[in-house]
């Protein structure tokens, strides 16, 4: 006969600690594999954007800079139709996803980290798995009138969100929090 183990003495024999821990230690292995890889030594500037809104001030600051350098391989232009393609991506679909698996256990838990420490790091010269390439000609006018345009989409759309292609599902406000720390996670690396 099959002997069923509830919830509780789960948790009291030590399974579900054990389990947890080996999420927790994923979860920074994860994070780790997605920490920020500037080359060139550029500085980070320590950007923390809660909402597009605030995302939008320094977006401000950038069409006002004289000069931008940029970091890695990716012009400042590249940067912020990347940031864009990210928003039209959460209302379209991504082209590739994760397994739900990933989205809903090492997903999840990267954002929940991300969200508790209110910044996100991440590889900042990786691609959206499946996008274009990112065009390679283009003013950073351009790039900041396709990234607000993009987060005015965002900010109108009324229907579902599609899943992120990490993270999973997310309510409209969390999927605003985690593109505000996108944003910010670039926008820290460009030097004004």
């Amino acid at each position: 006969m099959e002997k069923k183990i509830d919830r509780k003495e789960f948790l009291r024999s030590g399974a579900g600690l054990t389990l947890a821990t080996v999420c927790l230690s994923s979860s920074s292995i994860l994070l780790q594999s997605c920490s920020t890889n500037v080359a060139g030594g550029t500085s980070d500037r320590n950007l923390r954007f809660r909402s597009l809104e605030e995302a939008d001030h320094e977006i401000e600051n950038l069409s006002r800079a004289g000069k931008i350098v940029p970091y890695g391989d990716w012009s400042p232009f590249q940067v912020l139709v990347h940031c864009a393609e990210s928003i039209r991506y959460s209302i379209v679909g991504y082209p590739e996803n994760k397994s739900e698996l990933f989205q809903s256990t090492l997903g999840k838990l990267a954002l929940f980290s991300f969200s508790i420490r209110g910044k996100m790091s991440h590889d900042l010269n990786a691609p959206i798995p499946g996008a274009p390439e990112l065009p390679k000609q283009g003013t950073l006018e351009e790039g900041i009138a396709n990234l607000r345009k993009s987060m005015e989409s965002f900010i109108n759309h009324k229907g579902e969100f599609a899943p992120h292609f990490a993270y999973g599902k997310l309510s409209k406000e969390e999927y605003e929090s985690a593109h505000a720390m996108h944003i910010a996670n670039h926008l820290s690396y460009l030097k004004v």
